[in-house]
Parts: C-alpha cells; structure tokens; sequence
C-alpha cells in the first residue's frame, strides 16, 4: 500500500516515480534479500503513477477548454463563499451551462463591482467576465495551489447577478445541512465568537478577522482554525458514550458513528486534512475488531492511497503534508511516550484519578509528537517554526473539546430544527476567549517564533533525520541511567492525603504563577517613545507618554496586523487616533484599531470622502461613541497633562463640492511636541503642502509618502532641520524611497531610518538625548 501512495504522489513527475521505483526495489532487496518483494514492489509503485497520471488526465481535461482572454456569459454555482482580498474578493465556482459545464474558475471579483451582498456557497449566479488560463505548473506558487484544489482557470468579472437557484442533488442537500449547521453554531454568540466556532467546527475561517488568524498561526495553534483530524475524534468522543447509553450494540456504534463522519467530512469542507482524517476514521472503525496496532499504520496508509487517488496532486498541499506527518509522528512518538507518561503518572496518582492521569499523558504526548513531526515542514514552507506552539497547546487541551463538542451539539440541533440558543452560549464564549487570549499572549511572546528556513527537500530530511537521532539518544541515555522513581512514587504515596494535596496544590499554583508572569502584557514604556511600525507598505506611527497615554497616527493596511503590534508595545488603550487621509495603506487597520481597544479620541481627516472602508471606520467609531472631531486647523489636542500636545497645522476645511480625486495633498500634517521635542507626521503631504505652512524646527520626522520623489524636499529640510528622519516603508512597485529623496536626506546629513530594512524603528526621548532602537 505504501509503494501505491508513493505512485499516486509521484504521478506528476515520472521521471522521479522510475527513480523511487528503482530505489524501492533495490531497498527491498537489500534490506530483505528477496529479489521477488522487490519486483512486487515495483509493480505497485508504476501502478500507482499510471494510475495518478490517468487522474491528472481527468482532472486536467477541463482546462484544455480555457482559452485566455476569452469573453464568456456563464452560470455558474458557488463552491466557497466569496472571499475579500486586497483588491476585490475572489469565490471558486462550478459552471452550470454552456461548453464548460462542470469546469471550476477562481471568480474574481473587482473591489468596484463586488458579487451581490450576502451570496452563499451553493447560490447561481449568472457571470460574464473574460477568461484566464493558469500559468504551466511550476510557474507560480498560486496557481499550483489553484490547480491542486481542482480550479481550471480564472474569471475576471465584469457583471454579476443572483439567479435564485440553488444547485440540487446531494451538494445541494449538503448547502442546506451547512447553512442550518452555520446558523445554529453562531446563536447567542457575538459576532467574534461565531466566527470562531464556525471555523473550529466547521473549516469555515473567512469571517475570523486577520489579526486573530495571525494570531492563532504565530502562536502554533492554528491547526484549531482548520478542521483536521481532531475534530473527527472529538466528533466520535462525543457521539460513542451517547450510543452506550442509549444501548446501541457494537456492530450498530461502528455503523452510526461511520455514517456520522461520511456526513462531517463534506459538511465541514473535505479538505485534504480532513478526506484523510475521514478515510482514518472509518478504516479505524473497521480495524476495531482486529485490535492490532499494525491497523493504524494500515488506516494511515489507506488514508494516503485513497486522498491521492481522489488529487494525486494532494502531496503538494501543506495542509495534507503537516496532518500526515503529524499522524507519523503521533504513531511513532506520540503512542510510546504516552504509555511512559501514563505508567509514570500512575505511580504517583490514586486509583480514582488514574483516568484523568491517561487524558493529560495523551494530551501531553500528542502536542509534544506533533509539535516536532510538523516543526520542519513548517521552517520549510513558512520559514519559521512556533516555538511557543507545545506550551500554547499544553494550555489549550482543557477548552478545546468543550468548544469543539458544544460547537458539534449546537449543529446537530439545527439539523433537527431545534435553535443553537438551546445550547448556553456562556460555556462556548467562555472558552473561545480562553482560546483567544491565549492565541493572543503566546503570538506576542518576544522568542515565540524561531525564524529557521530549510529551503530544499534535503535539508528538510536531514532535520527529521536530525530529530530521530536525538529521540534515539534520548531513550539511550534513559535507559542507561539507574533510576528510583519506583521509590519516589512510593514515598509519596505513603504521605498523607492532606499533604499530597498540599503539595499538588502548591505545584498547580506555581505552574500557574509562572505561566501568568510568561504571559503577562507588555508594560508601557517609561519614557516619551515614538515607534515608526513596520506595517508594510503603509503608515502607522505609535506616541507613548510615560503615563500610558498612546497616540496612534493611522494603522497601515488591515493585512499588517497593527492591533498586535500595538499589544506588543504595551499599549492598553489608546487615548486619541488620528486617521490622516482615505488610503488603505493608512487607514485599511482602524477598523480592527477600534474594535479591539477603548479609544477616547478620533481625528477625522478623511476629508468628506465617500471611500467606503474609511466610511466603515467612522461608523465604527460611532457605534462605540468614540468623539470624532475634524482634523482642521487651528486646531491643538492636549494629552497627558498638557504634557503631550498634538498641533495640526494642515488641511485647511475643504470648500464646497466633490472631495478630490487625490487625497494625499490633504492628509493631516502635525506637530507632536513634549516639553522641548517636536516631530513632524504629514502622512503623504509632500512639500506642495508642506511649504506655505510655518513649519517650525523639529527633532525628528516621519518623511512624507515613503519617501516618494519629491523636489521640494530640499527645502522642507532646510527649514525643518530634523535630528533624524524615518521612512515608513515596504516591499513595493512605486520606487519608493526615491533615489532623489536618500540623495536630499544624504546633503542634509540627516540620519534616516527605513522600516522595509529595519522593521520597527523606536525613538526614546529623554533627558539625554534621543535614542534609536531598530528591530532588525
């Protein structure tokens, strides 16, 4: 079975699937001297690859129909709910009619022309747009990506409108089980939360904000997010002791709950990790009886032939590769150091607490196999490895399930037409705010994340090789060195039950204590601290006054992230927001700003704009009775005392009529000033609207839209005579800085500083002088 999977993967390269082959049975024989194993495997290997490039075949006949740049008025049906993006929103579509009945396209969307408010999976839609074709495989990451969930091209949509059908079937009975299990989850639930346990239980993450995914990625628990094979265990955890008290027989359980996980499977998506948790389950089930641990290593097997020969081009997913290598790990780690920390664990623990003893041994022992089956696949494919991902899960076990299974119950309820609020919401939210916060704390702990990147399939053999040498050293010296725990175990089990209590007590207490302290938030800064964030490209400056006052000046492109680099600094509550003009690498992360901390003030100086994202950000601010003032001149915020002063000096109020069609000119610019500091933040007004005001001496200053060309900036500088300069800055297609602008900062002898190269650039100000602190 594992000769076929390996065929099956190596399906698309049959150059490699005739070196495995040959390597396969040269192995065979060396290892076991039978030359006819050899052949066997052989045979099973080239069976598997011309089986996977007959696949590939079907799977790829459909793109042969796209001809790039094409227009088309088609029907199509909705296979994934729209997705905003950057630019528009994109959804993946079956086609319903016409000469490409039955192809997929990736639907995208232009953010001018969206698809029709509040469109679901499973909806027609009648679309007309013009045809892209994939670029040939290995050419780009996204469309590999693309091809491998079974998209055939794209659509570039032009129009778009609701034909008020849905697709029938048994996709269709499928929409109507998920749209009801949709609404259950969420009742009684805050908007947050619903997101939340729609994506733990049911893979549907789109509605989660990107800093909470962020989140739950940097601090390894992002597997939560995506269903996967945890979720079909809890599902038949939750389920087995329901049919035991309802005296189902044995034969009638396996039955139930194997039709229990054929419904979940599609229900929650079929994604990769779960076909393979779905395929493990009922092979699982299957090998019940049989009581051999050889059928888990057959059910994994299974899992692999049967995923592959559905996508031989699965082996390429990342998800499909850490769930895999999770499972190995698991089966070859987790299993023995569970029955260790068991039998240890029971030698120390009374009887009646033995059952609790194995849950925590096996929670331990699968976070620890997991963490390190998956660590070098994740420092390949994303470069960094969550160091705070075993104790981050360690702390999640106890809310997981009861999340999971309340989750599972409210779905099943919607089935039955029962409303999800017959559940209490309070155990749920309880526990996804456990799980947040913890998301939370861990993302924002300063050596949470090791940046290790293993760039070839060498290196990432040569780390697992690397970590079962070390695993195999480690049992070596185990069993070398002459241990009493027989004795401890002993000991302590003499003591009195007062005591053990007291000592377990004490124990929990200084667990407890020491996670707090690890986790605790960091505190402000104690002296005037201005941050230039690294958001990309895009602007977002950070003014701490040593008595917890903070002063942000826009929050980069909601991608950035900011609310978690605000978290990092310390930052508790913001006592004023200035949003400088309309432009998502600005004001894109105010949205997320103000839902996640108490704001006191909002400078408003979007100008009149009909900018919709900015427009959101104002209702926003509304809904939370933040006071919203104009950011016009004359115009002087006093903070902290008096202590921290903000002067806006420019835009003037616009005149009557339509806002203009750019807005940079206008952004705000301001003097922030503490006893004998000031510095300058004008956004992206360059010297057409810098140099009619009165611009006094500064210390520092943020350079004017990344540090664009500018031809007046000699003489901005000339009259500013800062001490230092920052450029807000990132990866980008404009040139941004200009050579002419480092070359005016160079003949001003101006230190300058530049997030793209440095990350966040932190200016301390104190008797002194000025300090700078860079990230990189």
């Amino acid at each position: 079975m594992a000769a076929v999977a390996l065929g099956l993967a190596l399906a698309a390269s049959p150059v490699s699937a005739v070196a495995a082959a040959a390597v396969a049975t040269g192995s065979a024989v060396a290892l076991l001297g039978t030359p006819r194993l050899g052949a066997v495997v052989a045979v099973l290997l080239a069976l598997g690859a011309a089986g996977g490039h007959l696949r590939l075949s079907a799977l790829d006949a459909p793109a042969g129909r796209i001809r790039d740049g094409a227009p088309v008025a088609l029907r199509a049906e909705l296979v994934t709910p729209p997705r905003p993006g950057r630019f528009g929103s994109s959804a993946e579509a079956d086609v319903s009619s016409g000469r490409l009945r039955g192809t997929r396209l990736l639907i995208r969307a232009p953010a001018w022309g969206p698809f029709p408010r509040g469109v679901r999976a499973g909806e027609e839609l009648a679309l007309s747009g013009r045809l892209g074709a994939l670029a040939a495989e290995g050419r780009s990451d996204f469309d590999d990506h693309l091809r491998r969930r079974g998209v055939a091209g794209e659509l570039a949509l032009e129009r778009v409108s609701a034909t008020g059908r849905r697709r029938g079937g048994l996709a269709g009975v499928l929409d109507g089980m998920r749209r009801r299990a949709e609404r259950a989850v969420a009742a009684g639930l805050a908007p947050s939360d619903a997101a939340l346990l729609r994506g733990m239980v049911l893979g549907q993450d789109e509605g989660i904000d990107p800093v909470t995914r962020e989140d739950f990625r940097a601090s390894g628990l992002a597997h939560l997010l995506a269903v996967s094979g945890q979720n079909v265990v809890l599902l038949v955890a939750l389920a087995l002791p329901l049919l035991l008290l309802a005296g189902v027989a044995p034969r009638g359980r396996l039955l139930v709950l194997a039709g229990l996980i054929a419904i979940y499977v599609p229900l929650a998506g079929a994604g990769p990790p779960l076909q393979r948790a779905g395929v493990m389950g009922l092979a699982g089930l299957a090998a019940v009886g049989a009581s051999r641990p050889a059928s888990r290593w057959y059910a994994l097997l299974l899992a692999a032939v049967v995923t592959l020969a559905w996508n031989p081009r699965s082996a390429g997913d990342v998800g499909w590769q850490l769930s895999f290598a999770a499972v190995v790990g698991i089966l070859l780690v987790g299993v023995p150091l569970g029955a260790v920390l068991t039998r240890a664990g029971m030698e120390l623990m009374p009887d009646r607490s033995r059952r609790m003893v194995r849950v925590l041994a096996d929670g331990v022992a699968i976070s620890v196999a997991a963490t390190l089956a998956t660590a070098p696949l994740l420092a390949h494919h994303f470069g960094t490895v969550p160091l705070a991902g075993l104790p981050a899960n360690l702390l999640a076990l106890p809310a997981v399930a009861p999340a999971m299974w309340l989750g599972m119950v409210k779905a099943a309820l919607g089935q039955l037409g029962l409303p999800g609020v017959a559940v209490p919401a309070a155990p749920a939210a309880a526990a996804l705010g456990y799980l947040r916060w913890l998301a939370e704390r861990f993302a924002d702990l300063p050596a949470g994340q090791l940046s290790l990147t293993l760039g070839s399939p060498a290196q990432v053999l040569g780390a697992y090789l690397a970590i079962a040498a070390a695993a195999y050293g480690l049992s070596l010296v185990a069993r070398c060195v002459p241990g009493d725990h027989h004795e401890v175990a002993a000991r302590w089990r003499r003591l009195s039950r007062s005591r053990r209590v007291a000592v377990t007590l004490a124990l929990v207490l200084l667990f407890a204590g020491a996670t707090a302290a690890a986790l605790e938030r960091p505190r402000p800064p104690d002296r005037l601290t201005i941050r230039f964030l690294d958001v990309g490209q895009g602007d977002a400056t950070l003014i701490q006054y040593p008595d917890g006052t903070a002063v942000l000046f826009d929050a980069g492109p909601p991608e950035a992230g900011v609310a978690r680099l605000l978290r990092r600094a310390g930052v508790r509550r913001l006592d004023a927001v200035v949003a400088t003009h309309a432009s998502r690498d600005h004001h894109g992360g105010l949205l997320d700003v103000l839902r996640r901390f108490e704001v006191g003030l909002l400078l408003d100086g979007g100008d009149g704009t009909a900018d919709p994202a900015f427009r959101a950000v104002l209702r926003e601010a509304a809904s939370r009775h933040i006071r919203r003032v104009p950011a016009t001149p004359p115009l002087r915020v006093s903070l902290a005392g008096g202590r921290l002063l903000i002067d806006v000096l420019s835009p003037p109020p616009r005149p009557p009529g339509p806002p203009p069609d750019d807005p940079n000119p206008r952004g705000v610019v301001a003097i922030v000033s503490s006893g004998g500091f000031r510095l300058l933040l004008s956004a992206d007004a360059e010297s057409e609207a810098l140099l009619p005001l009165r611009l006094p001496d500064v210390d520092a200053m943020k350079l004017p839209h990344h540090g664009s060309s500018d031809p007046g900036l000699p003489e901005v500088l000339a009259r500013l005579r800062p001490e230092l300069a920052a450029i807000e800055v990132g990866l980008n297609t404009y040139g941004h800085p200009a050579p002419s602008t480092l070359a005016a900062l160079r003949r001003a002898r101006v230190p300058t500083y530049r997030t793209d190269r440095q990350g966040t650039v932190t200016l301390t100000v104190d008797e002194a002088g000025l300090r700078v602190g860079t990230e990189h």
